[in-house]
């Protein structure tokens, strides 16, 4: 469409009536008509809803590839030939993986082994097509195992009145009702109580995948932002310990109940010290046995040896395996009372309902357990992407995350999350896209339906070593204190007060401790923001450096920058440094007159954003310094400043008859207006 010879545009034709919006990748094949009437709320949200939700001939193909990206994986620089074998290895080796890190985790949260083996199947089979990030492993973690533990053993008593059937004798495969099937007893806990701990999980499952379902859908990816490298190590580390503590009693073979709730980490070791003459000799050497061979083949075989080897040795499995053998040949339950993991049914679970009655009750822990899992999962893909150089979409994996988890919560499932020993073991097994996601849930599958059973004889001191093992990258986070030493004092305090809080308190206000003293710390950061003084380098006359070994001091001048955001928090910081670092003629920091003051430039480049207070502190030193016959120059003003400045007409009494652009404009301007004895402010 061009315009006339007149300069009118001419009447548009009916193929030119269509708008593009190439501003959204997901919207750049999709075309809208132009409206004869002006378009209501109601017309918007419901092309809003069309252009994203209702694919079209024209955008289908573009709205597959966005919304599912395993299809864009897989059409994009995939090698079939080269690549296909990479992700069926590394499959198969995550699969494998799977199980015995499932069961362990699944026990971990105090359920049945089983409902860790479902959360190895069915999330990971829907972030498989969902999810953006090629490498990451989803699945169980000890994290938000031992998170939902806490939480069950919170809401057990609510959900009493949603299960209506009575403790009785039973064998431990015995269906109660329609729903009521008990797999495994946990701590001598009757059916009923596994029972309500599972619907209290599930529903906590559904409605955390519904909290980050509602965050995709207003794109609050950034939510994480807020989560720091220092939050996220605090908590992690303090959780690892959170996780080591419920681990001790499996490892010791002692039977206590697990103080859920508040200050779990003091009051376990208490109850452990307390029962610790019970110990079981038996499973203390189990443990010991098991965690050594473990560790020494993930260290010095897996480790040392990771690119001579086509995939890691799957120690996990085989410690399972053989430990199953040694038990059921020695009959070690009988003879040395050794706890042992028990049934484990074979196939599918049967689709059940969430307890939407009770969502409310369950509503705050849901939402912490929404946010963690996603800050987990995202830093890990983050770690990956940035490997790899590929680029991963915040937003469609709060999609992917909350869909999994709604998907899975009818399935006996909780909530997923991404295990960093598992994906690293994906990356270096060589996996390309989550293809290898997909052979992973048939490996499980395989397990499920057919291998299931022949685990009953395995020790749960077996398990909790694999755990144990698996998290030793997170205990040796606490070393990174030492890097925050040399980098940032104030990160290290982070880091140390998140980590305290979540191993005295709890894992979720742990958290919310570390976020808010985090954000306290932004604030006083600005409050404490520096002020350089710039000099001029010898070789460059019109050239300045905050280094003043290298530079020289201009006489009679001072060119100073104020190198922080300035707003009410720092208004006070920014005139008491300027006026310490140049002093007015006249007053105690102004020695003679060979020292007074004609000069001073403000650079204002590092000022990203000012409000009306910083506003004001810069009109309020204009003015106090012209006062005493000093010229000022304030220079390098961003838009945003300079708007905040006209708009409020704090400068409308100031002399504005010179501009300048830079410093060095300035500096230029300096002899002249030292000749003419005008103190003009320049504002650039």
């Amino acid at each position: 469409m061009t315009a006339s010879a007149n300069g009118s545009i001419p009447e548009m034709q009916a193929d030119e009536a269509t708008v593009y919006f190439p501003g959204d990748p997901g919207l750049d094949r999709v075309a809208f008509c132009e409206m004869e009437h002006s378009p209501s709320v109601w017309d918007h949200a419901r092309e809003f809803f069309k252009a994203r939700f209702v694919p079209s001939g024209v955008c289908f193909d573009a709205w597959l590839r966005r919304h599912i990206p395993l299809v864009d994986h897989l059409s994009n620089h995939y090698s079939w030939k080269k690549d296909l074998p990479n992700d069926l290895l590394s499959g198969v080796t995550v699969g494998v993986m799977h199980i015995p890190l499932g069961m362990a985790f699944g026990m971990m949260s105090t359920l049945p082994v089983i409902y860790g083996l479902n959360t190895s199947f069915f999330p990971v089979l829907i972030y498989s097509f969902l999810g953006t990030s090629r490498h990451i492993s989803m699945g169980t973690f000890a994290i938000t195992c031992l998170m939902l533990a806490e939480m069950m053993n919170r809401h057990f008593s609510e959900f009493s009145s949603y299960v209506s059937v009575t403790p009785q004798p039973m064998s431990l495969n015995h269906t109660l009702g329609s729903n009521l099937t008990v797999h495994t007893l946990v701590d001598g806990e009757s059916p009923v109580e596994v029972e309500q701990k599972l619907l209290v999980a599930i529903t906590i499952t559904f409605v955390a995948g519904v909290i980050q379902l509602v965050l995709s859908f207003f794109h609050m990816g950034m939510v994480n932002t807020y989560l720091s490298d220092a939050v996220v190590g605090g908590v992690t580390t303090g959780a690892a310990f959170h996780i080591l503590t419920s681990q001790v009693k499996d490892i010791l073979g002692i039977r206590f109940k697990l103080a859920g709730g508040a200050h779990f980490f003091p009051r376990t070791w208490i109850e452990i010290f307390r029962h610790i003459g019970e110990s079981n000799p038996a499973t203390v050497i189990i443990s010991a046995v098991s965690m050594t061979i473990v560790s020494v083949v993930k260290t010095h075989v897996n480790e040392r040896f990771a690119k001579r080897l086509p995939f890691p040795v799957p120690v996990e499995m085989g410690m399972v395996v053989v430990a199953t053998l040694v038990s059921s040949l020695a009959n070690l339950e009988q003879r040395f009372s050794v706890r042992l993991v028990g049934t484990v049914p074979s196939g599918f679970p049967r689709p059940r309902l969430p307890v939407f009655s009770a969502m409310h009750l369950v509503l705050q822990d849901a939402i912490v357990m929404a946010v963690v899992s996603f800050a987990l999962n995202v830093s890990v893909a983050r770690l990956f992407a940035k490997k790899h150089e590929y680029r991963i979409d915040p937003t469609q994996e709060l999609l992917a995350y909350g869909v999994g988890n709604v998907f899975s919560s009818f399935f006996e499932s909780y909530v997923l999350c991404a295990a960093l020993a598992r994906s690293v073991v994906q990356e270096a097994s060589g996996g390309r896209t989550q293809l290898a996601g997909l052979v992973s849930c048939a490996v499980v599958a395989i397990f499920l339906l057919f291998l299931g059973p022949l685990l009953q004889p395995l020790p749960q001191a077996v398990l909790a070593s694999i755990v144990l093992v698996a998290l030793k990258r997170m205990y040796l986070q606490v070393f990174d204190l030492r890097t925050l030493w040399h980098v940032d004092k104030l990160e290290m305090l982070v880091w140390i007060v998140t980590f305290a809080s979540v191993l005295i308190i709890d894992v979720a206000p742990g958290l919310l401790i570390g976020v808010v003293f985090n954000l306290f710390l932004l604030i006083v950061r600005a409050q404490l923001a520096a002020m350089a003084l710039l000099g001029q380098l010898e070789l460059a006359a019109l050239r300045v450096n905050e280094n003043l070994d290298t530079s020289r001091e201009l006489p009679s001048t001072k060119i100073l920058r104020f190198e922080h955001s300035l707003f009410y928090a720092n208004a006070w910081r920014f005139k008491k440094l300027v006026r310490e670092m140049a002093p007015l003629p006249g007053s105690k920091g102004c020695s003679g007159d060979s020292s007074r003051l004609h000069h001073l430039i403000l650079d204002c480049s590092c000022i990203s954003y000012a409000d009306t207070a910083g506003a004001k502190a810069i009109a309020k030193i204009v003015k106090e310094y012209q006062a005493a016959q000093v010229s000022v120059h304030v220079c390098h003003c961003r838009e945003s400043l300079l708007g905040v400045l006209q708009r409020g007409q704090f400068l409308q009494d100031v002399d504005k008859r010179v501009l300048q652009a830079s410093i060095e404009t300035a500096l230029e301007d300096i002899p002249l207006s030292k000749q003419t004895g005008q103190n003009e402010a320049t504002i650039c």
